[in-house]
Parts: C-alpha cells; sequence; structure tokens
C-alpha cells in the first residue's frame, strides 16, 4: 500500500477522516491519563531447611526420640520439591475463587526465585488500586505460609522437622504497570484505526452515490431536452401544414374556377360562332376572325 496514496485518501475523505481521527486521539489521550490503572506488588519466600536433631542432641535430650519426624519431603533427592508442590497449589483456581469471593484483586503470580531454582519464591499480585495490590500480596503470603505447613504435616510431622518460610523482600508499596495503560491505548489506537478506515469507505460511498446521482439526474435532464425540442418541432410542424394545405386548396379551387369560366367563355365563342356563320355569311369575316382570337387566348390562359 501507497502511504501517499493512503494521505491523499484521508485528505479527499477528510470531512469523514478528521472526525473519526480526533475521537481516536481523544480517546487515546483520556485512556492514557485517566482510565483504569494497574498496580504491581512482590513478595519474595527463602525457605529454610528444617534443623534434624543430632545424635548428641538425642542423647542429651531423649524426649527428641518421641518427635513425628514423618515429613515426606525430607525424604526427597530434591530439595526444591517442597517449593515447586507449594508454587502449583497457589496457582490453582481455587487460590484465584478464594480472592475474587474476599473482593481483592485476581491476577497473581507465583514462580521460583532467581535463576528459576532454589528455595526462593516470588509471588505477584496486581490490583486495580495500589491498596488492593497490597492487601492482596498478604493475602497470598498468608495462603503461601498455610500451605506449605500444611502439605508437610499431612503425617502428622513435628514442627522442628518441617521447612519454614522467611520474607524475604516484603512489599512496602506498590509500582504501578505502565505495561497495562500503554496496552490499553494501543487496543484504543486499534479500534480508532477501524473507526477511521470505516469512516473514509463511508466517504467513498458517499462519493460514489452523489456521482451515480448527479449521472442520473443529467441523463434525465438532456433525455427532457430531447423530448420537448421533439414535441417543439412537431408542433411547429403540425402549425406549419394546414398553411401550406390551405394554400394548395385556394391555388386548385382558383384553377378550377378559371377553367370553368374559360370552358364556359369557349362555349359561349362557338354559340356566337355558329349562329353569326348561318345568319350573314361571309360578310360577317372580321367577327368571326375576332372571336378566334379570343378563344385562342382563352385556352392559353387556361394551360397556363
Amino acid at each position: 500500500m501507497d502511504p501517499l496514496a493512503v494521505i491523499r485518501t484521508i485528505w479527499r475523505m477528510k470531512w469523514f477522516a478528521f472526525p473519526a481521527i480526533i475521537v481516536t486521539v481523544a480517546a487515546a489521550v483520556a485512556v492514557y491519563f485517566y482510565g483504569p490503572r494497574t498496580y504491581e506488588s512482590t513478595i519474595s519466600y527463602a525457605l529454610v531447611n528444617p534443623k534434624i536433631p543430632t545424635e548428641a542432641e538425642l542423647e542429651l535430650n531423649p524426649a527428641l526420640i518421641d518427635l513425628n519426624a514423618d515429613n515426606p519431603y525430607l525424604r526427597s533427592s530434591d530439595p526444591n520439591l517442597v517449593a515447586n508442590v507449594v508454587i502449583t497449589r497457589l496457582n490453582a483456581p481455587g487460590t484465584q475463587e478464594e480472592l475474587k469471593r474476599q473482593g481483592l484483586g485476581t491476577e497473581f503470580l507465583a514462580t521460583p526465585g532467581a535463576g528459576g531454582g532454589g528455595l526462593i519464591v516470588s509471588i505477584t499480585a496486581s490490583g486495580e488500586t495500589e491498596a488492593q495490590s497490597l492487601a492482596t500480596i498478604s493475602e497470598l503470603g498468608t495462603l503461601f505460609e498455610e500451605s506449605l505447613h500444611s502439605v508437610q504435616t499431612i503425617n502428622g510431622a513435628d514442627e522442628r522437622f518441617l521447612f519454614t518460610p522467611i520474607v524475604v523482600a516484603e512489599p512496602d508499596r506498590a509500582t504501578e504497570k505502565l505495561s497495562s495503560r500503554v496496552r490499553t491505548v494501543i487496543m484504543v489506537s486499534l479500534g480508532g484505526v477501524i473507526l477511521i478506515f470505516g469512516s473514509i469507505s463511508l466517504g467513498t460511498w458517499v462519493e460514489s452515490s452523489r456521482k451515480a446521482h448527479r449521472a442520473r439526474k443529467a441523463d434525465a435532464k438532456a433525455a427532457s431536452q430531447a423530448d420537448a425540442k421533439a414535441e417543439s418541432e412537431a408542433e411547429t410542424k403540425a402549425a406549419s401544414d394546414p398553411k401550406v394545405e390551405e394554400s394548395s386548396a385556394a391555388d386548385a379551387d382558383a384553377g378550377a374556377e378559371s377553367a370553368s369560366a374559360e370552358r364556359t367563355r369557349v362555349s359561349a365563342a362557338d354559340e356566337r360562332s355558329t349562329g353569326t356563320g348561318t345568319g350573314t355569311g361571309t360578310g360577317d369575316d372580321t367577327g368571326t376572325d375576332d372571336d378566334s382570337a379570343d378563344l385562342r387566348r382563352g385556352r392559353a390562359s387556361a394551360t397556363r
């Protein structure tokens, strides 16, 4: 995708894109400064091996022999076994349900200490406020100590033969997790990007619809003008045709009347010529010649 093409598209659809951009920026800023925050606190424990009575101590204090030393984790070749068992129990869903029941934070994690081994256990808890985070880590510390004690006394082992926890790093305050706030801003920004591209798509659709509407309107106008022109030409032709017909009819009537009059005149001339020849004989040649001349002029006129 060409960045310049994207910029040109955004600029072309600025009336749709700019409101979405403003909303996105405003939402991201508001979430960063005023959105929910997450505070985190950590506590670390060191597990101390139990003090097993020596032979000398047993001789000095024979009562130690009667103590129950049946701690199953003392028989393990892995000294980290007890720590791993307690971490597993603490990360179980039941712990989360207990924290939720008490109204504490439900985001926490128990892990082995530095290097991922040894008898060091680190517990991290998160909360919406600093106080909630500290309260959650305190409750998790209590649950950790109780779980450590219960797994070792399953066979009724005496306290002298148990691993004991010592707080290495006690939380005095909770610190804000900027990563959670940044993650929220990123999510809001991604939603804003989707909103921006949706606005641009909407603007493109509106622009295409407007172009199509203008094209249909122009076609309708052109068709209307063509129809109006055709109707005007038809009306003009219809208005001019009656005049031509009337003129032709008048000329035809005039020609017919002229021909009829000429025929009447020729008939009269013939009658006069016949009557004159019978009564006067050859003495009237001059009148007969005049009538013949008039007859020829009448026929010529009729022919024209």
